[in-house]
C-alpha cells in the first residue's frame, strides 16, 4: 500500500516538483499556474510555495515534460516521434494579401490573420496572444482583432502562456484559441486530451503553433536589451547566415546584438526540446528561408485545414507551394534539433524522467 501510495504521490506536485519545477527541464510554459494556489509565476520564472497533497493532478499532467496517461504518450514533439516535423495534412508558403509597409507582422502575418479569422466565424470567442510592455511578453486573452493585431510580432523572450490559459477557460463558454511555442502546444494538447474533461469540452478549439529553435529568459532579454540601451523596442529579427546577429528595431533605428551573446541567454530547457515546428498545434507556423515577407505553414488537423480554408476562401490569404528544396531543409533543421537535444540530455548529470524518455527516441530518430 505504501509503495502504491508512493507512486500515486509522483502524478501531483511533488512529483512535478522533483521531474520539473527547479530543473533544466522546466520550460516556464505556464500550464501548472494558475490551477493551484502551490504554484506561482513571477515572470517566467515558475515554483511550488507550499505543499500539495492532491495525489493525482492538473499541474503534473498538463506539464509537456511528463508522460503520466496512456494518452499522452501519442503525441509528437517532446513527447514522441512521427516523423522530421510531426504530423501533418498538407503545407504552404502563405502571406496575408493586405501586408503594408508599416505593418508589425514578424514575416507574412499569417498568425494574426488566422486567429482573426477565427475569431470572425466563431470558431472562437477569444484568442490567447502575447503582447509586450516596456520590451518584455506577458499573455492576455484578445477579444477583437484590433487586440489580437496588437500582440504582432514575435516575442523572443519566453512568456508562461498557458498561465492565461488556465484562467481563460474558466470563463463560462470560452471557446479559446491560443498562440503558443513548441512547448506550450504540447501542454495545451493534453489538457484537450485530460481525462473527465467534459465539462469543459471545446474549451480550446483552435492551437496555432510558432517555429522556435529557442527562447530567451526575460532576465536574459533585459541584459541584452541594456547592452543597446532600449526598452522601447518595435521589432527583433534573426536574419539568416552569415549575420550572425540579432537585429532590434526601437524607434527607427537598426541595432545589432552579436548572436553568441544572444545564445548566452538561451533558457536551460531550450537545449533539451526536440520540437522546432510545434507537431501538437493545429496549425504550425514559421519563416521561410530567402522569402522575405511570408510564411511557411504546416496544416495538422482538420480544424486546422477548415480555419486555413476559411480564410483562403475569404480572400485573407495567398497561398503558393513551399517547393521540395525548402521542405527538405525544413526536416532537416528539424531533425537536427531533435539530435541535438537529445545529445544534450545525454549529458546533464541529472537522471530526470523526461531525459530518459528522450533518449530512447534516438535510434528512432537516426533511421529517418
Amino acid at each position: 500500500m505504501a509503495n502504491a501510495l508512493h507512486k500515486q504521490q509522483q502524478f501531483g506536485l511533488r512529483g512535478l516538483s522533483l521531474e520539473v519545477l527547479g530543473t533544466d527541464a522546466c520550460t516556464a510554459c505556464g500550464s501548472c499556474v494558475s490551477i493551484c494556489s502551490s504554484i506561482l509565476a513571477l515572470g517566467d520564472r515558475i515554483a511550488s510555495v507550499a505543499e500539495c497533497g492532491v495525489d493525482t493532478g492538473r499541474c503534473y499532467h498538463f506539464c509537456p515534460r511528463t508522460v503520466p496517461f496512456p494518452e499522452s504518450a501519442g503525441l509528437a514533439g517532446d513527447l514522441g516521434y512521427k516523423g522530421a516535423v510531426g504530423s501533418y495534412l498538407d503545407y504552404y508558403i502563405v502571406r496575408n494579401v493586405n501586408l503594408s509597409a508599416d505593418n508589425k507582422y514578424q514575416y507574412g502575418g499569417v498568425v494574426s490573420t488566422l486567429m482573426s479569422r477565427a475569431l470572425e466565424v466563431g470558431i472562437i470567442k477569444g484568442a490567447v496572444v502575447t503582447r509586450s510592455s516596456n520590451g518584455f511578453p506577458y499573455p492576455v486573452t484578445a477579444s477583437t482583432r484590433e487586440e489580437i493585431l496588437k500582440a504582432a510580432g514575435s516575442k523572443f523572450a519566453l512568456s508562461p502562456t498557458n498561465m492565461e490559459v488556465n484562467r481563460a477557460v474558466n470563463n463560462p463558454g470560452a471557446n479559446l484559441g491560443v498562440v503558443g511555442l513548441p512547448c506550450q502546444c504540447t501542454s495545451l494538447k493534453k489538457m484537450q486530451l485530460y481525462p473527465g474533461k467534459a465539462e469543459k469540452e471545446g474549451a480550446i478549439s483552435i492551437v496555432l503553433g510558432l517555429f522556435c529553435t529557442w527562447s530567451l529568459t526575460q532576465l536574459g532579454w533585459y541584459r541584452l536589451l541594456k547592452t543597446i540601451g532600449k526598452t522601447d523596442v518595435d521589432r527583433v529579427d534573426l536574419p539568416p547566415p552569415p549575420a550572425e546577429v540579432m537585429e532590434i528595431f526601437s524607434q527607427g533605428a537598426r541595432h545589432e546584438i552579436p548572436l553568441e551573446e544572444v545564445k548566452e541567454q538561451i533558457r536551460p530547457g531550450c537545449h533539451v526540446c526536440l520540437d522546432m515546428t510545434a507537431e501538437n498545434a493545429d496549425i504550425s507556423i514559421g519563416m521561410v528561408e530567402g522569402l522575405p515577407g511570408h510564411n511557411t505553414v504546416i496544416i495538422r488537423t482538420e480544424q486546422g485545414k477548415f480555419l486555413f480554408q476559411s480564410a483562403v476562401d475569404a480572400g485573407q490569404l495567398e497561398i503558393s507551394t513551399l517547393d521540395d528544396t525548402r521542405w527538405q531543409h525544413l526536416a532537416e533543421a528539424s531533425i537536427s534539433k531533435k539530435n541535438r537535444a537529445i545529445n544534450n540530455a545525454q549529458n546533464r548529470e541529472e537522471a530526470l524522467p523526461y531525459y530518459k524518455r528522450i533518449i530512447k527516441l534516438k535510434e528512432r530518430i537516426e533511421k529517418q
